[in-house]
């Protein structure tokens, strides 16, 4: 179903100066299966710089003293065994360590503390090596708890990539083999999603095809890249989009979030 919308950039505004210099640092979150990693892929096909913080989180469990404080507090359950006993240290098993973290809060606190603040240094290393660089035309933060963490203060715009809990069910059964029950722990685990789209500079609908999904990418990818167009698409009020609508007419493919 198609519907035509007011231009969501009407009433976007960008700050006069990126925090990092040149190169402006996207921050794209949303609730589990709405699609933001495929947004953040359509940005490195433009030749956005992403950083990953699921691949980020995983390289640092890797760190000698993250696993050791790992073990520590979860014991020597959550290691990987190896038969061979001169091999390598074992890594963490993610799998073990994300059933005991997700199944509570506490213990989740406790991981996200040892975590996080490495994490976070490999965030502020990558945007300062390419601001250095000044050849990205961006860099984007993909992080599902981007908001939960605080990690948004290194961002200059906020993305809340949305779909319908249907939908967002769908996709996590086929691409992740998650049921429904996994799903809900798994989103139990961070903010409600009004909650976050409050907080978003943009949301970015990702209901509808690949090619609409594309189209609005470009469009925000040249807003944060494009000067002139951010002042074209000011201009013209007027101008409309074509979205989907997964309950009515009025869904927004691209809309600026509420003012923080």
């Amino acid at each position: 179903m198609s519907s035509s919308c007011p231009d969501a950039f009407a009433s976007v505004s960008l700050p006069d100066r990126w925090k990092h210099g040149a190169v402006p640092v996207l921050g794209l979150t949303g609730e589990i299966g709405g699609g933001k990693s495929r947004v953040a892929t359509l940005l490195g096909g433009r030749g956005a710089v992403v950083i990953d913080a699921d691949v980020v989180g995983h390289k640092v469990l890797e760190h000698a003293d993250v696993r050791r404080q790992v073990i520590e507090r979860f014991g020597a359950g959550v290691v990987s065994s190896v038969a061979d006993p001169g091999a390598a240290p074992s890594p963490i098993d993610r799998g073990a360590l994300g059933s005991i973290v997700f199944a509570a809060k506490s213990a989740l606190h406790d991981l996200e503390a040892i975590v996080h603040p490495e994490m976070r240094q490999q965030f502020e290393a990558i945007i300062a090596r390419e601001a250095a660089r000044g050849l990205a035309p961006a860099v984007v933060l993909d992080a599902a708890i981007l908001l939960e963490a605080g990690w948004d203060d290194l961002c200059d715009l906020v993305v809340f990539v949305a779909a319908p809990l249907p939908c967002r069910l769908q996709r996590v059964a086929r691409e992740r083999g998650w049921t429904a029950d996994v799903q809900q722990a798994r989103a139990a685990a961070q903010w409600p999603g009004d909650t976050k789209r409050s907080r978003a500079h943009v949301v970015l609908h990702n209901d509808s095809s690949l090619e609409l999904l594309d189209q609005n990418v470009d469009r925000l990818f040249r807003l944060v890249t494009d000067r002139e167009f951010l002042d074209s698409s000011v201009a013209a009020a007027s101008d409309r989009f074509v979205g989907s609508a997964s309950k009515s007419s009025g869904a927004v493919p691209l809309l600026p979030g509420d003012a923080r």
